[in-house]
């Protein structure tokens, strides 16, 4: 019961949109050591969270995860580091490592490569499905954890027609933009990027949520 009540005090700041990055996956007040893999607790956490979630109606998770999504876009500005806040939060992730690492991802760097959508839930996925320093050798693992994100990438790709960047730009605003060029990253931000680009989040964590929502291998 103990960890349960430190969790909930966790989402209930972030709900308050106090949240800072070190608070991400901090879900008891003492540093955590280093580790490879899912500490029991992180495991229980997160086995506690995907039994809540699973019982939710899907609508209700989906508004949940809409509004962290909507809150973390005007926030951050940052596809990657918000889809992934969304999901690490929902399912109880212990990850600002991770979150601190996304910061040069959102289209690889801003060149227009892999959308930062996929790239943030594909790392709340790799905390849930990947192997740790320990386990480097189990091709198995490894292998098992390509499936769901496979599965994501292709409903991903079906909706948008394309997991880069450029393409996601095209197909929102009708031109892509140079974000590396300062003039360029204006006339983004200008043609409205945040909530044209909050709308591919939004969709891509529903995405994301529903592939681990429906896998029958998590119990």
């Amino acid at each position: 019961m103990k960890q349960r009540l430190k969790r909930r005090e966790f989402a209930r700041r972030i709900g308050l949109g106090t949240l800072s990055v070190a608070a991400l996956g901090a879900c008891s007040g003492e540093e955590k050591p280093g580790k490879d893999e899912l500490t029991q607790t992180d495991q229980d956490l997160f086995q506690e969270a995907l039994a809540e979630n699973r019982l939710m109606p899907r609508d209700l998770v989906r508004q949940m995860l809409d509004q962290k999504v909507n809150l973390y876009m005007q926030r951050s500005h940052h596809c990657a580091q918000s889809s992934f806040m969304a999901l690490s939060e929902q399912f109880a992730l212990d990850g600002e490592q991770v979150f601190r690492a996304l910061t040069p991802l959102p289209g690889i760097a801003e060149r227009g490569e892999t959308c930062g959508a996929v790239t943030g839930p594909l790392m709340a996925m790799g905390l849930i499905y990947g192997r740790g320093i320990q386990q480097m050798e189990n091709w198995g693992l490894y292998q098992s954890s390509l499936l769901p994100a496979g599965r994501f990438c292709d409903r991903f790709e079906q909706e948008f027609g394309t997991t880069l960047c450029h393409k996601v730009q095209e197909g929102k605003f009708g031109r892509c933009y140079r974000l590396t060029d300062p003039g360029e990253l204006q006339d983004f931000q200008n043609d409205g990027a945040t909530e044209l680009c909050s709308e591919v989040v939004r969709s891509a964590v529903n995405m994301a949520a529903e592939t681990i929502l429906d896998d029958t291998t998590l119990s």
